[in-house]
């Protein structure tokens, strides 16, 4: 199964982004997030989205 490239779009802390990456984690899920972007470069889920 090929996954779908997720890009994922936050402005604070990145709970929903949280969610969606330990979902990801199961080979089963259909998207492999590979971007994470945000409209306020103090967001506090950037922290957590770097590698």
């Amino acid at each position: 199964m090929t996954r779908l490239k997720l890009a994922i779009l936050i402005s604070g802390r990145g709970s929903n982004m949280e969610a969606i990456l330990e979902a990801a984690r199961d080979p089963a899920y259909p998207a492999k997030p590979v971007l994470v972007l945000s409209n306020r470069p103090d967001a506090k889920g950037l922290e957590t989205a770097a590698p």
